[in-house]
């Protein structure tokens, strides 16, 4: 791999030097000079900061490095994106293009990583029937599990763990019933599941995936699509290698977070109620 700059082009600003985190990029006698290569680790901030297009990476694809344009995304636009998404549990019965998932996950992409380790990846399932199947199993375990508690053993085991004030065994026949009625309460009979996975060990890789799981879901909805999280797919996912082989799950991978994804079967006309942000301030004091 080769990184040099392109004498004709440098203006010698130094901007390569000032933002190269790996310091690949140094000052050597008043020149960006690249040193100790081999240490790189393809941010391509140098590329990307460079206004002369004066630098030259072998281990990048230049065809990538396209000018940014210079209109800034309307702060009020972002905001409003962030407020009125909401997490769908209600879609329409329609297909979402296989284009348009595919453009949305090449956006998660650009997604920062630690040390830009790029080791995030996606599984999309759009099969109808196996999302069915896969909802209708993890719920199957839950019944059958709650059923257990309900024994005489069970209800003891849940009054002395505490257990018997959770929401969702208190919520059980409630559960039972809307199941019983053809609605799925895990999957919410959405048209695409979307899981997002990286190294089962390794450094920050559960922050890796949630960053691209939280521009997926943002740049879904400026789409007009829905989204919502489901821990139990990732609950389930972290305890049954049968489930993981099914979703073809990579070997030493592990999914961080799980999506379902479609147009939603209603909108929300109204923003919702949150708690006040918890912020402590530290600032220099006046008497200091």
């Amino acid at each position: 791999m080769q990184i040099y700059r392109l004498e004709d082009k440098c203006s010698n600003c130094m901007l390569c030097v000032r933002e190269c985190v790996s310091g690949i990029w140094r000052n050597v006698n008043g020149v960006p000079t690249p040193v100790e290569i081999d240490l790189c680790n393809r941010c391509s901030h140098c590329i990307a900061v460079c206004p002369k297009n004066a630098i030259v990476h072998e281990g990048l694809d230049a065809k990538q490095a396209l000018p940014v344009k210079s209109l800034k995304i309307d702060p009020e636009a972002y905001r409003g994106i962030v407020l009125s998404r909401r997490s769908v549990r209600q879609y329409k019965d329609r297909a979402v293009p296989r284009e348009l998932i595919g453009r949305i996950l090449d956006l998660a992409r650009y997604s920062p990583t630690a040390s830009n380790d790029q080791n995030v990846g996606f599984i999309t399932v759009t099969d109808r029937a196996l999302i069915g199947e896969i909802a209708g199993g993890i719920f199957g375990f839950a019944d059958r599990l709650a059923a257990r508690l309900e024994t005489g053993p069970g209800r003891l085991f849940m009054k002395v763990t505490g257990l018997a004030k959770n929401r969702y065994i208190r919520r059980m026949d409630y559960a039972r019933e809307m199941v019983a009625g053809g609605r799925d309460i895990i999957l919410h009979n959405a048209p695409v599941m979307i899981l997002v996975h990286g190294p089962a060990k390794g450094s920050f890789v559960c922050d890796n995936c949630s960053i691209a799981a939280t521009n997926i879901i943002n740049y879904a909805h400026a789409l007009g699509l829905g989204t919502c999280y489901i821990g139990f797919m990732t609950l389930a996912l972290r305890f049954s290698k049968k489930l993981g082989k099914k979703l073809k799950v990579p070997e030493g991978r592990k999914v961080y977070a799980s999506l379902v994804m479609g147009y939603p079967a209603y909108s929300h006309p109204n923003t919702v109620s949150r708690k006040k942000a918890d912020i402590l301030w530290i600032e220099k004091s006046v008497n200091s």
